[in-house]
């Protein structure tokens, strides 16, 4: 059976494809891509095409574009869209922080306090698990709490909640899912007498969309001054009066409060408990007491206004009794750690960050045939080596490369091979680089439990896990690409990428990666396609729903022997993800023939799963 190829074909530029006549077709640029958090708009033109002008707008109030963008774009002649300055990468749109839409009328207590009108509190968060607790909402991905509030959280992760006021409404929601927690290294709270650097951040699995109820919270600058006698709110969902918990959000404003006389206010109970006031804390409230954060309330922000702007002051840390005359709140002072919190999201986002290549691949090629891809285009591609073939892969997490499992299961048995026949690489584009270099060390293969294909003719469920035994260090060299959302598109003729080290056209294996773009086709005409082939008496397998094509009718450009394994990535919002594993496809780039490719959204469930069960 020499016409089904279970590893596909690559990226080759023959000799004809360096001619390229000039056309007098009318050039277009596509559809836009769409932007994230935002919309296009159509200024003028038609159709996409030559000088056609589209603007890209965020969701105001929420988001904006970057300073200094317009979000113009005009169709240039080299088929891309332009903005002023000539680039084709499309703005992200940055949340707009601290500037609820709802304004405060008037001013409440937490201790004796009001209610506060939906909205006006957006960053505010609801801990629960191990006893009540709030949190501050400081980017799409991160809460900032205090430290003694996660410290209860030894064996589980907090539940956390936003978006409501009403804690009942709060908590019959789905809690948002936590990927880590990250208290501050130098917080020891022993006999809880030392709440020193009680700071701490949670990074969320999924990202936030941000909504009138949902907003970020400005950080301080380093050198944010706090004024003795500033009007300051804190907000909370602990108690109230006579130790109750209270079902709905409440808030107090309190004066910045000046530290010596918040020093000595502490130092008169020295003898009942032996707590310290550091350089790295605040006071707030009224010598007469009666108004003050709580039980409960730990973890929430005490916010200062800059202009039309709140920004996290303080942490909700700890204080002598509640509201007690003579006695006020202590808070952790957010800006002495502005740099640690920077520092942490920047390190741990580099873990998790997906689909965000440091060198951006400019279309700069016909479709027809394959480009060498410039260092750090596609940090997530991996060369296999398995059982002396060469294969794809790509990265999807620190231990976690997606493959085909036609490259991991023989043939002749639906037996898995053994583990010490793959060898893995990555951080490099040059094959002779990534062989000098130690081979990554596998942990476990873990091929889809509904692939079999004895016949050689059923590449149903084609997909596969490799785990690693040790986790990536992630970097412009290495990075992993983002798995598809939940109903991810595969709209006909949208164009992706996709790479790998296998045959070009010459029946030579290449010494750098290549890439090519080739459009999503539609899936009634890929299936008259393999009917074609079956009417000349070839055997075909089938094009289930777990598969998509992608390729041109006239041929020429396709994956090759090699490539199996490899990513077909499609592009949203300045990110690429993982639309589709190189499976299978008749000859290579043969005219009137396509790809055909794993629908990894199809997937995405299994692949959470199977990583779930073999975390450890």
């Amino acid at each position: 059976m020499d016409w089904v190829y279970s590893t596909l074909w690559l990226l080759g530029v023959s000799v004809c494809e360096f001619w390229v006549p000039v056309s007098s077709a009318v050039i277009g640029c596509g559809e836009p891509e769409p932007l994230p958090n935002g919309r296009v708009t159509f200024i003028s033109g038609s159709q996409n095409q030559h000088l056609s002008v589209i603007q890209y707008q965020c969701n105001e109030q929420f988001y904006s574009l970057p300073e200094g963008h317009n979000g113009n774009f005009t169709c240039s002649s080299d088929g891309k869209w332009k903005d002023h300055l000539n680039s084709s990468l499309i703005p992200q749109c940055i949340p707009v922080c601290g500037c609820p839409t709802v304004k405060l009328s008037g001013f409440g207590r937490i201790l004796g306090g009001e209610p506060a009108p939906a909205g006006s509190f957006p960053w505010q968060v609801l801990l629960t698990g191990n006893g009540r607790g709030g949190g501050i909402v400081i980017g799409d991905r991160w809460i900032m709490t205090a430290a003694h509030v996660l410290d209860r959280y030894h064996w589980e992760f907090p539940k956390v909640y936003v978006g409501h006021n009403n804690v009942d409404e709060l908590i019959q929601s789905p809690p948002l899912e936590v990927a880590s927690l990250h208290i501050h290294p130098e917080y020891s709270n022993i006999g809880d007498v030392n709440y020193d650097h009680d700071i701490a951040l949670i990074h969320l699995k999924h990202p936030i969309t941000f909504n009138a109820h949902i907003m970020p919270l400005c950080l301080p600058a380093k050198d944010a001054k706090y004024p003795t006698g500033r009007n300051g709110l804190i907000s909370g969902f602990g108690n109230k009066e006579r130790d109750m918990a209270t079902n709905n959000l409440m808030y107090v404003p309190l004066p910045v409060v000046n530290q010596t006389i918040c020093r000595k206010s502490i130092e008169k109970v020295k003898n009942e408990r032996n707590l310290s006031l550091t350089d790295n804390m605040l006071c707030a409230g009224n010598s007469e007491g009666g108004k003050d954060s709580c039980t409960g309330d730990s973890g929430g922000a005490y916010i200062l206004k800059e202009g039309d702007y709140f920004w996290a002051a303080g942490i909700v840390s700890w204080g002598i009794n509640c509201g007690e005359p003579g006695q006020y709140g202590v808070y952790t002072r957010v800006a002495n750690y502005v740099d640690w919190i920077k520092k942490t999201i920047e390190e741990e986002e580099q873990k998790t960050i997906c689909g965000r290549p440091m060198v951006s691949i400019e279309i700069h090629q016909r479709i027809l045939g394959g480009e060498v891809a410039p260092k750090g285009t596609f940090p997530w591609q991996m060369l296999l080596s398995v059982e002396g073939g060469r294969s794809g892969g790509m990265v999807i997490g620190d231990r976690w490369i997606l493959t085909a499992a036609h490259g991991l299961v023989h043939q002749h048995n639906n037996q898995v091979i053994k583990k010490s026949e793959v060898m893995a690489y990555v951080g490099d584009n040059n094959v002779e680089n990534l062989l000098q270099s130690p081979p990554l060390e596998v942990a476990s293969l873990h091929p889809h439990p509904g692939y079999s294909n004895t016949d050689g003719l059923s590449f149903n469920h084609d997909i596969a896990l490799i785990k690693l035994q040790h986790p990536l260090t992630f970097s412009s060299s290495i990075m992993q690409v983002c798995l598809p959302a939940k109903g991810a598109e595969y709209s006909t003729g949208r164009v992706g990428w996709v790479s790998g080290f296998g045959l070009k056209d010459d029946d030579e294996k290449p010494s750098n990666l290549r890439y090519v773009r080739i459009p999503l086709v539609d899936q009634a005409k890929c299936r008259s396609s393999i009917d074609e082939v079956r009417k000349k008496k070839r055997e075909a397998p089938d094009l289930t729903d777990g598969m998509f094509c992608a390729g041109l009718p006239e041929g020429g450009k396709d994956t090759c022997a090699g490539d199996g394994g490899g990513p077909y990535v499609l592009k949203y919002g300045g990110v690429f993800w993982a639309a589709g594993i190189a499976s299978w496809g008749i000859d290579c780039g043969e005219p009137g023939q396509y790809g055909v490719y794993t629908r990894v959204a199809n997937y995405v469930e299994w692949i959470k799963k199977t990583m779930e069960e073999n975390r450890n």
